[in-house]
């Protein structure tokens, strides 16, 4: 008998033994694929109910949703949807999907390990004792007690206000700005504050903000110019945020003194990449996100919100909660989860 639900991965790269069984269970037929490019999408999506992808860069575009007449829902196994277009989902009463609270402990226990490790210079420390050397350092490199810095947060949301809640036993000020805050931040201890009182009073500044349009490219040469010489940046968040060709200028030019970066614009990156020269830089490969722990949580939630949209519920983050959906969807908190 045919599934009366048909959901398509189209982006496989782990085993779905459990988001197939719990989604069995429920009557809903999963469907594993590698599916690259739009035509590729289409095909395999034609008479999918649900379409679920995993990369930054599978190509939902405004063409692939056109092309799926009975898709109700398209589910993201991350928190960015970037790579898919929201807008165009929305005028065809597709809900998008994502799994927004997944990583967040990780990716803020992320972000303070770069802040600290750059406040202290731990890596620049570690190459400098496998180089041979041990008195010195502390003079050609002078540390600062990390209380008496100011720490900027570029976006103010769930991982930023982790962040600063972790980064507050330090005793440190935290400033943060949010494009998209449109009143007084709630986070306590936190004081908010224009784009360029943050840049030009932190010490430390972390960025947390979504990839779009509008953020693309936000930390450029101007914001660059207007930090502290002494300044370090830490980004968690995507790597186009960052004009990474300025910030390569803005490191060997030394207009600030070092760049913390687990996420960079062209992902792997490239052999001959100049962030690889600077001893300034620390360079983790996107894994901000991970742990076994993470992993759990982002099934649990990709199958919630599979299910629920199947049962007739709205999925538990709905990026585009004002689309007038293909089928009438109840509140998930209605929904009893098994």
């Amino acid at each position: 008998m045919k599934a009366r639900f048909k959901a398509v991965n189209i982006d496989c790269n782990f085993d779905y033994t459990f988001e197939a069984e719990r989604l069995a269970a429920a009557g809903i037929e999963l469907v594993l694929a590698k599916s690259a490019t739009e035509d590729e999408i289409i095909r395999t999506c034609a008479d999918a109910d649900a379409v679920i992808l995993e990369g930054a860069r599978t190509p939902m575009t405004a063409r692939v949703i056109a092309a799926l007449p009975r898709c109700r829902i398209i589910a993201k196994y991350a928190v960015g949807v970037d790579n898919i277009d929201v807008g165009a989902a929305t005028a065809a009463g597709v809900v998008v999907a994502n799994a927004a609270d997944y990583c967040s402990e990780e990716v803020s226990d992320h972000a303070v390990a770069l802040l600290l490790a750059s406040a202290r210079r731990v890596v620049a420390m570690d190459r400098f004792v496998r180089a041979g050397n041990w008195a010195g350092f502390t003079r050609t490199q002078p540390l600062r007690r990390i209380s008496q810095l100011t720490l900027g947060l570029v976006g103010l949301g769930r991982i930023a206000r982790g962040t600063a809640r972790k980064m507050a036993g330090f005793r440190l000020r935290i400033l943060a700005t949010d494009p998209y805050l449109t009143g007084p931040g709630s986070e306590p201890g936190v004081e908010v504050v224009d784009f360029e009182t943050l840049l030009r009073e932190s010490d430390l500044v972390s960025v947390h903000v979504p990839l779009t349009p509008e953020t693309r490219g936000l930390i450029n040469e101007a914001a660059l110019r207007a930090m502290k010489p002494n300044a370090v940046i830490v980004n968690t968040s995507r790597g186009p945020v960052i004009d990474q060709s300025a910030l390569e200028r803005a490191l060997e030019e030394k207009w600030i003194a070092g760049a913390a970066l687990d996420v960079v614009t062209e992902e792997p990156l490239p052999a001959g990449s100049a962030l690889r020269k600077f001893d300034q830089v620390i360079l983790t490969p996107h894994t901000g996100a991970d742990s076994v722990d993470s992993m759990d949580h982002v099934r649990r939630t990709v199958v919630d919100t599979i299910e629920a949209v199947a049962r007739g519920y709205w999925p538990p983050f709905p990026v585009n909660p004002k689309v007038a959906p293909r089928v009438h969807l109840r509140p998930f908190s209605d929904w009893a989860r098994p």
